[in-house]
């Protein structure tokens, strides 16, 4: 679970911004349950919504999460030299050229609460600090620098200078501890890999292996799960299944790529879905099943709820996190709405999942049972940064918890719209 994450001159974020999933309140929601840290010392939200124009940096957000959960698995793949693919800091400022990408996570794990930082810079990790916090006090596990010089906290296990060989300018230490089988920090290591999930930009062209398809081959009680996730969604689907075919013949893979990757990907790639759906005979439901080719014949929205299925069962089974970029895309409110009460009806997220979203749908503004806290809103300043802040900064005797938002952020009252200009146009056109 994700408590808050901070970023710091990445792409157009340019001054620290941070992201919360914390309540303030540590009572139970009556409308939902708040999930509970560190026995009831702390309260999280189970979902969380950005809004923002387009531009203003929303999925820049999205894109620093992503960029620090590959940066701690890709690390060890590095050899003495390379660059960081993830170093790109804020552009429209000559000084943050030559400054370090800062990210933060404060997370929980194992009922663990830990906080990882890295400063870096293109070719060089500048710091990395993993603290966690034992009997709710915070202490450290380990202190990197620059010049490779690591301090211990007492907790830390396991034998050290070995693992400091290991050790490069563009290598982080976590992931090395970490495959060494420590078993604290390979929990840590685990929790980027396999507790945080990123849906980037819904969008089918920019998903193509399904993880869906991949879970429907392997597990056969998966399918009862799929299903009821669909027939929930009232796509009028009542089966599913998966055929073999050879729709990419001798696919040319990159000669570096191994024999064993390459067949994951063949087997992903030459398997094809179909939908099912009732057929009729003069307005009775038959026994008879249509498939459907999900990818010739179905709508994109049913493509799109296709792909999230075994992202958003998974998270909830597993009460991990899932982060969706452009929830909104071709996705009916209704859909939206639906996938978001997964997450705050406590009877499904038994698990405590948390979901975090960057949209458009103002349609989830009026919900209710949505708190001033849970949404975020990022704003671009005449400089082209990024700025960060929630509905909770906002006069609260003006904002109430529960209202309608839609209408006072289209207004424009929390920023966070374009600000169209048709003089401009005019001026260019006519």
């Amino acid at each position: 679970m994700i408590v808050d994450f901070t970023v710091k001159n990445y792409l157009s974020i340019k001054e620290e911004a941070t992201l919360s999933f914390l309540a303030s309140s540590k009572n139970d929601n009556e409308e939902y349950k708040l999930i509970s840290v560190e026995d009831g010392k702390y309260m999280l939200y189970p979902f969380v919504a950005i809004y923002g124009a387009n531009a203003s940096g929303k999925s820049n957000v999205i894109k620093a999460m992503m960029a620090l959960k590959s940066l701690i698995i890709e690390s060890q793949r590095l050899n003495f030299g390379d660059t960081f693919k993830q170093y790109e800091p804020f552009k429209l400022d000559k000084a943050n050229l030559k400054l370090p990408v800062e990210f933060s996570i404060e997370f929980i794990t194992g009922d663990v609460r830990y906080i990882y930082e890295v400063k870096f810079v293109e070719d060089r990790i500048i710091e990395e600090n993993l603290f966690f916090f034992p009997e709710g006090r915070k202490a450290v596990l380990f202190k990197r620098d620059q010049d490779l010089n690591v301090k211990y906290g007492v907790h830390f296990n396991g034998e050290k200078k070995t693992l400091e060989t290991l050790l490069l300018d563009n290598k982080l230490f976590l992931p090395i501890v970490a495959n060494s089988k420590n078993d604290l920090l390979n929990d840590v290591f685990d929790f980027f890999r396999e507790e945080i999930t990123i849906h980037y930009k819904m969008d089918s062209s920019n998903q193509p292996l399904s993880s869906t398809t991949s879970l429907l081959k392997k597990d056969a009680k998966f399918k009862k799960n799929l299903l009821g996730f669909l027939k929930a969604a009232d796509l009028g689907i009542s089966d599913v299944k998966v055929d073999e075919v050879d729709k990419y013949g001798d696919f040319p893979f990159p000669k570096e790529m191994s024999d064993e990757l390459k067949e994951i990907l063949k087997n992903n790639m030459n398997s094809q879905p179909y939908l099912g759906h009732i057929v009729y005979e003069n307005g009775i439901a038959t026994e008879e099943v249509a498939f459907f080719d999900l990818e010739r014949e179905e709508s994109n929205g049913t493509s799109k709820m296709y792909e999230l299925a075994s992202e958003v069962l998974v998270t909830l089974m597993c009460g991990t996190t899932l982060v969706v970029d452009e929830f909104n895309s071709g996705l009916h409110t209704g859909l939206n709405t639906f996938l978001m009460n997964l997450f705050l009806d406590p009877n499904i997220n038994k698990k405590c999942a948390q979901l975090l979203v960057a949209t458009h749908d103002v349609c989830v503004l009026d919900l209710k049972i949505l708190k001033r806290e849970q949404v975020w809103f990022t704003d671009k300043s005449k400089e082209g940064a990024t700025e960060l802040y929630s509905l909770d900064e906002f006069d609260k005797n003006t904002v109430r918890d529960g209202g309608k938002f839609s209408k006072f952020y289209l207004d424009g009252r929390f920023d966070a719209v374009p600000a169209i200009d048709y003089n401009e146009l005019i001026k260019e056109l006519f």
